[in-house]
C-alpha cells in the first residue's frame, strides 16, 4: 500500500517514499520504525479492543463520516485514547481541554442544561483534578505510582504530577522559574536539603565575594565613583565612556583583577540560576521516587510516612526571603545608593 502524504500518528510527520514503515498487524496503522521502537507499541493500541481499523478510520474521513457515539478524544502529542470530557491525557498529561471545547461546541451538547458544562462549552467536573489525568496506579520508577508522587508532593501536584510524567515518558522536563529565581532556597523548600544547602552555601559564597570586592575594597570603592561620573555625565556619551576607560586603564594589575572576580562571580550566580532551573524538576522527581522507595522498604504502613515526609518547608523559605531581602537591599542603602 502507498503511504505518501500519510501521517506518523507518533511524530505527525507524513511518510514520504524510502521511509522505513512498520505496520500494526492488529489494525494496520503505519509508523515509522523509530518511531513504533520508541513506544514499544501501536499509538492505537487502546482502541484494538473496540475494533479499530485504520483502513475504515480513513476511509470514515475521507468520507466524512464521524462516529457521533464515539465517547473517547485521542491526544494530540502521543495519540493516547482518553475518554470525551478529561482535561489532561492520560498518559502524557497533554491538557485536552482545547480539543473538549472545540467538540463540545460542535457535537450539539446542550450546555445551557448542563450544571458542569462552563459557557464556552468546556466541561469544569473537576477542572483542577490534582492528578493531571494521569491514572493514580500508572508506575513512575523505582516501584513508585503516580498516586504515591502525589501525596509525597502535596503542593502543586496538578504541576509536579505532568511534568514527572513527561520527564518519564518524553524525557522532557521543563524549566523551573522559581528555581531560577531562589535557586538553593527553592530546593531546600521542596525539602532537598543535600543538594538545596550546597547550591546555597555557593550562591552564598559567590554573593558575600561579590559585595566585598565592591564595597570593602578599594578597587570597587573607585569603580563606584567612575560609575557615577559616568552617568552624571550620560548625556555627553563619548565623554563619559573616554573618562571610565581612562579611569579603568589607570587601575593597577590587582584592581583590575579583582573587578574581573567580582564580575566573574555575578555571571557565575546566573550560571548556577539557570542550572538550577533547568534541573530542579528533574532533581526533584529523583528525590522523590527516592524518599517514596525508602519509606516503602522501611515501613509495613508507608501511606502515613509518605505524607509526613513530604510536603514543603514553609519556615525555611520564609527565613531565606528574609535574608534574600537583607542581603541584596542593606548594603546599597549603606553604600548612601551608589553603583
Amino acid at each position: 500500500m502507498d503511504f505518501n502524504g500519510i501521517k506518523c500518528p507518533v511524530c505527525k510527520t507524513p511518510f514520504k517514499d524510502g521511509d522505513d514503515i512498520v505496520v500494526c498487524p492488529e489494525c494496520g496503522t503505519p509508523h515509522h520504525r523509530e518511531c513504533y521502537e520508541i513506544e514499544n507499541r501501536c499509538a492505537y493500541e487502546e482502541r484494538h479492543a473496540q475494533g479499530f481499523n485504520f483502513e475504515e478510520e480513513k476511509a470514515d474521513k475521507e468520507n466524512g463520516e464521524t462516529n457521533e457515539n464515539d465517547n473517547t478524544i485521542i491526544c494530540q502529542r502521543c495519540r493516547a485514547v482518553n475518554q470525551k470530557g478529561m482535561f489532561y491525557c492520560g498518559r502524557c498529561g497533554f491538557p485536552l481541554s482545547a480539543q473538549n471545547q472545540q467538540y463540545n461546541q460542535y457535537s450539539g451538547q446542550n450546555t445551557r442544561n448542563n450544571p458542569n458544562m462552563g459557557g464556552f462549552g468546556v466541561n469544569f467536573t473537576n477542572p483542577m483534578d490534582p492528578m493531571a489525568g494521569v491514572d493514580p496506579e500508572q508506575d513512575m520508577g523505582d516501584g513508585v505510582t503516580a498516586g504515591e508522587l502525589s501525596k509525597f508532593v502535596q503542593n502543586n501536584t496538578h504541576y509536579f504530577i505532568r511534568i514527572f510524567n513527561n520527564i518519564k515518558n518524553f524525557s522532557k522536563g521543563r524549566f523551573n522559574l522559581c528555581a531560577f529565581f531562589f535557586s538553593g532556597g527553592y530546593l531546600l523548600y521542596r525539602k532537598m536539603y543535600k543538594i538545596g544547602a550546597i547550591i546555597t552555601a555557593v550562591m552564598l559564597l559567590l554573593w558575600t565575594a561579590e559585595l566585598y570586592i565592591h564595597y570593602c575594597t578599594p578597587a570597587g570603592q573607585r569603580m563606584i565613583e567612575l560609575m557615577n561620573n559616568y552617568y552624571s555625565n550620560a548625556s555627553n556619551y563619548t565623554e563619559a565612556m573616554n573618562s571610565l576607560y581612562k579611569g579603568i586603564s589607570e587601575m593597577s594589575l590587582i584592581n583590575l583583577l579583582l573587578l574581573c572576580t567580582m564580575y566573574f562571580c555575578s555571571i557565575a550566580q546566573l550560571v548556577l540560576r539557570i542550572i538550577v532551573g533547568i534541573f530542579a524538576n528533574r532533581w526533584y522527581f529523583k528525590h522523590c521516587k527516592t524518599k517514596i522507595h525508602g519509606i516503602k522498604t522501611e515501613n509495613n504502613n508507608p501511606e502515613n510516612q509518605i505524607q509526613a515526609k513530604g510536603g514543603v518547608n514553609t519556615a525555611i523559605a520564609i527565613s531565606l526571603i528574609a535574608v534574600y531581602f537583607v542581603t541584596e537591599f542593606v548594603p546599597f542603602f549603606l553604600a548612601g545608593g551608589g553603583f
